[in-house]
This record gives C-alpha cells, structure tokens and sequence, in this order.
C-alpha cells in the first residue's frame, strides 16, 4: 500500500451556487398603490378637462411569516433533531425550503444595511433555567397579546407596529417562546454586522442524493440556510438550537445601542422553531489523526497493512528457515493439533483472509468430510489443516442452523422423486431389453453374486480413500442408484432428459431451495464463521489498526462442502446438491465475477463513525464518472471491528467521514491534534476567484490561521457566560487577508469557506487481480 492522500472529499457530479440573500421585492408591511392615466393623440392632450388624471389608490397588505413557521418549511437542520455525537466542530444550522423567508420581513442596520430578521441562538445546559435548563427543546406558550402586554423582570418583543400593526387576529395567536437571561443573549446574540455572514442561499442545479444519517439532504431547489455562531463544546453536553425572530431586536443585539438597557432583565424571543441535540465528549482523536496512524504504522511498502503475523525482523539461515518465513508471508498460523492416533504436534493453519493471492482449484471433487480436506506435508510430516478447518467450520454453521438443515433434507427429497419419476419415464421402452439381458445370463450371474461370501466380494471391492468411511450407494433407490454425480457429468444424454425437461427437478421458487440457496451465499461471504477462524491470532489484527487481503476461493468452496455434509446418507444425495446448485442446476450459485478481496478494520473509527463509507475503486487514480467495485459484505463484527468483502481488486480504497449535505463549521488538523478543536482546529481555504482558473469552491491547499488554532477568533466569555461563541467579524477579516481580498468577504464567499466537508484517506494499490496487495511508484498515491 502506497502512502495515502488526505483530502476533503471531492464530488464532480455536485453543483450548488451560493448567494448572498434572496430578497423579495415587496416586504411584509402596509403599502398604498396609486394610479392615474392620460389620453393623448400625437403629442396632444385629447382629454383637455383633465378628468382622468384623478388618481385612484388601494391600500395593499403584505403578509409574511412573523410569529411561527410551518413545519413543511423546514428542510432540515443538523446535528439531527435528538442526535448524539461528536459535534464539537460544527455550526448548528437549519435548511429552509422557503428561500426568501429571513429576508420577507424587513430589517435594517443603523447604516441602513438589510438584515435578515431571523437568527439561530445555540444553548447549553443551564443557560435557559426558566424555560429549558436541560435542554429538551421546551418552550413557553405565549399569545402574541401576552407578548405586548408586560411582564414582570422581562423585556418583551418591542414589534414594530408603525410599520407593521398588529391585528385583532394577530393577537390571538399562540406562539412557542423562550426566556432567556440577559447576560445568555448577549454572549451569543450575533452583531448586526455578523447576521449577513449567518444567512445565506443554497442554490442546488443537479441532483445529488447520498445515503446519510441526517435529513438535510441535497435535493434541487433553493434553500436559506441559517447557520449559528456557536460550537458546542468538546467537554460534551446538551444543546437546543432556536431560530427566533429579530423583530425590534436590532437595537438590543451586542453593539446596538440599547445593548446596555435593562442589563438584568431577560428577554422573551418568539422561537419560530427549534431542535435539541447532545454531542459526546470528545476524548478520541479524530477522523484525520485516527487515518493518520494507519499510515504510520504501514510498514516499509505497506507490507504491515497485510493481514498476517508481523514477519520475524532478523536474519534467516537455511531452507528450514526460508520455507517457515515463507509460510508466515502467506498468511499461515503454526497453531498445536493432535492426529487420530492421539499425538500431540503443530500444524499450519491459514483462515480465508490470504496476504497473496489463492489459485483456486480447477476439477475440484466435493469433499465428503474433513479428513479429504487435510494436506499431508511430507517432507515435515505435519498436517495443513486449513482445508480441513474450513468443512468443520461449514458444517458446525450448518448444524446450528436448524432450518437449514430442514430445508436441505426435504429439497433432497424433492429432487430424487422428481428424478425418480424421470428415470422411470426415461425406461418405459427397456422391458425388452431387460428381457434380452436375462435371455443371456443375467439371471445366472447375479444368482453368483447372491451366493458368493461377503468376504470375498469385500476383496474386489473398490479401494476407498485412507481414513474415509465411504457413503453408501442409494440400494434402496433402485431408480436412482445409478445416478451417481460422476455419471451425471459424462453422460449428457442423462443430464438433459434431468435438466432440460419442461418440468424442472425442483421449482425454482420453492421455499426450502430459497433458503437453502440464500443461506449458502451467505455462507460464501463467510456470514456466522466464527472470527477466530477468520483471525487466528491477534497480532494480525492488533488494535487501532487496518489490513487488507485477498479471500481464499478454495477455502470458502471447501466451507460450503462442510455445509452441504449435513444429512449426507447416500451417493445420490450428492446428486441431488448438484442438480439444485451446480453449475447447470436449477439455482446454481455463480462463483464472484473477479477475485474477491476485503478489508478489517479495528479502530475506534468503528464506533465513532457508524456511517463510516468505505469505496473500493478499480483504478489507483480517480477518474471522472467511474464506478465503486461492489461491496459484498460490510458488518461490524464488534464494537470496534469492520469487515468489508468486495468483488474485484481495487486500485484503490478510500475511508471518508459520512456525507450528510454541505455542513458548516471548522476542520480537524491532518495530524495529531487535542481533545479540542478549538485550540488545534483549522479551516481549509477554497477558491471563490472565478478567474484564477481553479474551480470555485475547490480547496487552495492553504489554511487559515497558518498556525492550527481558532481559540483567538472565540468571543471573550464572562465567568458563568456562554463560551465557543465565534468572533464572526474577526474570522470573516481574517479569512479575508488569508484569500488576499481588497474588499469585505460576502456573505455567500464566508459560506463557502466554512463548509465542513467530509474528510476522507486513501489507499492505494499497484496490484492486478492475481497479484498481492503492493506498494505503487507514487508516494502520495
């Protein structure tokens, strides 16, 4: 494996433009329409007495959302309503489908600036004692004439009414609020020049849906998105995200001049919605430090990202020596066996995960039970086990599997009365030839047979294999005992009057050969083998670690014989597994379109990131518009263990955070790091220059700050204060000197450079499909 490339996750097939604001041309508010007209011929008044020009008004309303939200407006919000994580490096954020919606109220600065009247407030635990102290996502009922009435210790919404009057209706209107202390607004309260930066649209061009856990989703369309100012903290805890209107705010928000008035009263903000959330703390390093370990530990050309027992560092002297390395390269275990005749000695024993490739066999026989599968190795006199491992392991599996073993035993029956049945019709026309046999001493010769000593024919009898009690020919069958498996791959004239009839041995939708089928495929991706056959020690597979390998065809097939054992009674049954599932039968099983391969994950990654993908791609280097190699099993054995199988060699393999829409907030460092973000984290600069010949919104391969730490662009807390409040203003000055700007950021630019994207590690490979899993020319592959 070649040393892997950390990057952002790219996507060319994604096309989303940003944009500052989404205003509509009319406001809500009161306004009054006024016309008047003329008639003229040429450049001459015709209507002299200037009766038309009496103007007509109408008064016109203008109606917008103002004290809730309808909740099909609400695209999505992230962290996910009621999810629990590590989100000590997002943004809390809301989706809006209505795209106009923070602009349709109108809202100005003091220097006349438009403002959206709508902001994302985020809480912690204790900050909303009176309302939600531990952030369950609680809110007070209130009317909106309870809002302009008083209340005791409290400032109410000062609503603008000249602009915009209340009604009647208005007034009996229920609407969900929070009260929140006035220290708590004011430390997390954005500035009137920071709202800009917090709200912007979203503009989505293409379609581009991937599976994730949240529901903010990329669709088509436009969305607002409304993003806070605050990261929940590392140490872990509760949050409720609010977005409240702003309507007669303005003036009270940190800098404005009322911010001083009333300093101990709270506030009442009118929550248009809100969701509550809870991120873990954060005592694992993160995705990039966590990746960065695998790269560390790769070993001299990846050699160590190999699943087997890391190989002896010292000198070898001799073939003894060699052929024990060689083995132990391959993937083989020495591990204690005792033979049947009771003597203790080692054997070699290698699972189904290879560090090189596996020829598998070609003409292979079915194994009838462990003792065929065993290999001698004489120059030693030790036993191979890992064969022999592999049809033990398949039929326990099978045993334990009480409907399986059913479902076999009735689709053999099934198989031999409808083969019955078609050997019977097959002779209807061999009376006279029967009668010919005995007319030439058929009768004589088995009346020998009948009397000849059992001893004696016992002598001319077939020598079986060593150690092997032999199946029994079906006797009892006499319709089938002829029918042997050897015979039905010679003789094809027998094989079609079976298989090429209108009426197939078996119907191929019967329940037990579903099963059965279905099982065996599972069984194939190695589905209820127990893990120690798959990892037999574990210095193969030692913590915080990643190994690839190769699965071993021969292995698996000789599994699927240990499976295929249970309730073996005669020669037909092997028949009859081979009518139902060769390669000519009715539901055969396909051997995988190309060798299949896998990795095993044991990090904390497993359990840190459940939606963690995992793409095998064929060639080393992306390429446009190509495809992920399938993925024929991904499971998490254990908390802290991912097994992914893939049909194909990859070029090329890629760890990446979950994708879940475009998310805001800061990065992790590439290497090492702290508990914190905050004191290590980084945001890494795209373009925005349309001109500059790069993609927009492709990352520069800069960060800012050029020294990993946001702490400096926090606002300054008080004692009991909220914290990890970001210095929007700050960061947005400085991101603009990082991109070298003679102008101020706008709000769609400082977007575009806080999107969080997923992060993602990638592996390479300069194998073929029969070669074993190597390092390439390119170290950053």
């Amino acid at each position: 494996m070649s040393h892997p490339e950390y990057a952002p996750d790219p996507d060319p097939s994604l096309n989303v433009q940003f944009v500052d604001s989404l205003v509509p041309t009319l406001t809500a508010g009161r306004y009054q329409l006024t016309a008047h007209q003329s008639l003229t011929k040429g450049d001459k008044r015709v209507d002299t007495d200037k009766y038309l020009d009496a103007p007509v008004t109408q008064d016109v309303e203008v109606r917008a959302p103002r004290f809730t939200v309808q909740p099909e407006w609400i695209h999505g919000a992230y962290p996910t309503p009621g999810a629990s994580g590590l989100y000590d490096t997002v943004l809390p954020h809301v989706t809006l489908d209505r795209a106009t919606l923070p602009w349709e109220r109108e809202a100005k600065a003091q220097d006349g600036t438009r403002l959206p009247w709508l902001a994302l407030l985020v809480f912690g635990e204790g900050e909303l004692p009176d309302t939600d102290p531990h952030c369950l996502g609680q809110t007070d009922a209130k009317t909106v004439a309870d809002l302009i009435g008083s209340e005791s210790g409290v400032v109410l919404p000062p609503f603008d009414r000249a602009t915009d009057p209340l009604t009647e209706d208005d007034k009996e209107q229920v609407c969900r609020t929070v009260l929140v202390p006035g220290s708590v607004f004011r430390a997390v309260a954005p500035t009137q020049g920071e709202l800009p930066f917090l709200t912007h649209v979203r503009r989505v061009n293409e379609q581009h849906q991937r599976v994730a856990l949240g529901d903010d989703l990329i669709q088509v369309g436009d969305y607002a998105v409304v993003v806070g100012n605050r990261l929940p903290r590392a140490a872990g805890g509760r949050y409720v995200a609010h977005l409240v209107s702003l309507e007669g705010w303005l003036t009270y928000l940190p800098g404005g001049t009322d911010e001083a008035k009333d300093p101990d009263k709270a506030v009442r903000l009118i929550s248009l919605w809100s969701w509550a959330f809870e991120t873990i703390p954060d005592h694992i390093p993160g995705f990039a430090a966590l990746t960065e370990h695998f790269v560390d530990t790769e070993g001299t050309d990846g050699a160590a990202l190999l699943l087997r027992v890391p190989l002896p560092d010292r000198p070898l002297s001799g073939n003894d020596q060699h052929e024990v390395a060689d083995r132990l390269g391959q993937g083989y275990l020495p591990i204690s066996c005792r033979t049947e005749s009771g003597r203790s000695t080692f054997g070699w024993y290698r699972g189904p995960f290879t560090a090189q490739y596996v020829t598998p066999e070609t003409d292979r026989e079915r194994r009838r039970c462990a003792a065929e599968a065993l290999i001698h190795l004489d120059q030693y006199g030790v036993f191979d086990v890992s064969l022999a491992t592999a049809f033990t392991a398949g039929r326990g599996v099978a045993l334990a599997d009480h409907q399986f073993g059913a479902a076999l035993l009735r689709l053999r029956g099934k198989v031999q009365r409808a083969a019955e049945k078609k050997s019977r019709t097959a002779t209807t026309g061999a009376r006279s030839r029967i009668e010919q046999l005995a007319a030439n001493g058929l009768a004589d010769h088995l009346g020998e047979i009948l009397t000849t000593p059992a001893r004696a024919r016992a002598v001319t009898a077939p020598v079986q294999r060593p150690g092997v009690t032999p199946v029994p020919a079906a006797t009892a069958l006499p319709a089938t005992a002829g029918l042997t498996l050897e015979r039905l791959r010679a003789d094809a004239d027998l094989h079609a009057r079976l298989t090429s009839d209108d009426t197939p041995l078996v119907d191929p939708h019967d329940d037990d050969l579903t099963l059965v089928r279905n099982r065996l495929l599972d069984l194939r991706n190695l589905t209820g083998v127990p893990f120690a056959h798959l990892v037999p020690d574990t210095r193969m597979l030692p913590t915080e670690s990643l190994r690839f390998f190769y699965v071993d065809a021969n292995w698996t097939a000789t599994l699927l014989d240990g499976a295929l054992s249970v309730g073996l009674a005669h020669t037909f049954d092997l028949t009859s597994d081979d009518l139902a599932f060769g390669p000519t039968g009715v539901a055969p099983l396909p051997p995988p379109a190309a060798p299949v391969t896998g990795l095993l994950l044991r990090s904390e990654l497993v359990s840190g990131w459940p939606a963690l993908e995992v793409r095998p791609y064929t060639n080393a280097q992306a390429t446009e518009g190509e495809t992920a190699l399938p993925v024929l099993r991904r499971e998490a054995l254990a908390d802290d263990v991912l097994l992914v199988l893939v049909e194909g060699v990859p070029g090329r393999v890629e760890l990446a955070e979950p994708q879940q829409g475009v998310h805001f907030g800061i990065d992790e460092p590439a290497e090492g790091g702290s508990d914190d973000p905050v004191d290590d984290g980084t945001i890494r600069l795209r373009e925005i220059d349309p001109h500059s010949g790069t993609p927009l919104g492709q990352e520069t391969g800069e960060q800012f700050p050029t020294q990993p730490g946001l702490r400096s662009y926090l606002r300054t807390a008080g004692t009991s204060d909220p914290d990890t409040v970001l210095n929007v203003t700050a960061l947005s000055d400085g991101l603009k000197g990082a991109l070298s700007l003679n102008r101020p950021l706008t709000p769609s630019e400082f977007a575009i450079q806080m999107i969080n994207a997923a992060q993602r590690r990638t592996f390479t490979t300069a194998s073929t499909a029969h070669t074993p899993f190597t390092t390439g020319d390119h170290p950053n592959g």
